[in-house]
């Protein structure tokens, strides 16, 4: 049973735009500072007169790692999204994209605690949950769906739990399914539903 589709769900996973203007607060002086020292080592070498271009290249190694991974981090947080049409879910990040069909994909929930100080109304730590999905010879997938501050809205969960319910499945699987999709469910009604 496949579920209708009106179009795609863009679910709320990705960075929060506070977090996506940290990045890149983070990694422009990061980057620039890098780019200066690279620039200075090079006027150094070509000033000395036994410099090589071995030195160069030795001296600047350090800088280039720091601009891949401050430019590979902000792009990641910058490009990362979810979307979910009918039961396939696609997780674009910086440079892939991967797809999972919920209705078929083995999928269980794994929390863990969560580092801030952030608590629900009952004044209980509230736990990161993450959804996990993986086909059969297939990537595996993960969404976070709550985290210290905010959890996905009810009708993102609600469709999640209708997609993995939309599948046939047997043995292990299809409790596990069952157990994932009614607690997605229940989160829907209660976002501050005890994870066990």
């Amino acid at each position: 049973m496949s579920i209708p589709s009106h179009g795609p769900l863009k679910l709320s996973v990705g960075a929060s735009i506070g977090m996506k203007i940290g990045a890149i607060l983070l990694a422009v002086p990061f980057v620039g500072f890098s780019l200066l020292a690279i620039s200075a080592i090079e006027r150094a070498v070509q000033r000395s007169a036994g410099g090589s271009a071995l030195d160069f290249q030795i001296l600047m190694v350090p800088f280039v790692v720091i601009i891949i991974v401050f430019l590979a981090v902000a792009l990641g947080l910058l490009g990362f999204r979810a979307e979910m049409d009918g039961s396939v879910v696609k997780v674009h990040g910086a440079f892939t994209t991967r797809r999972v069909d919920l209705a078929r994909a083995r999928v269980w929930l794994e929390s863990f605690p969560e580092c801030s100080r952030a608590r629900d109304l009952t004044g209980h730590r509230l736990p990161y949950l993450y959804l996990y999905a993986q086909e059969r010879g297939g990537r595996k997938i993960l969404l976070r769906l709550r985290a210290a501050r905010a959890s996905l809205p009810p009708h993102e969960l609600a469709a999640l739990a209708g997609a993995i319910e939309s599948g046939h499945r047997t043995g292990a699987d299809a409790d596990e399914a069952a157990r994932t999709a009614g607690l997605l469910r229940r989160l829907s009604a209660d976002p501050a539903v005890r994870v066990p």
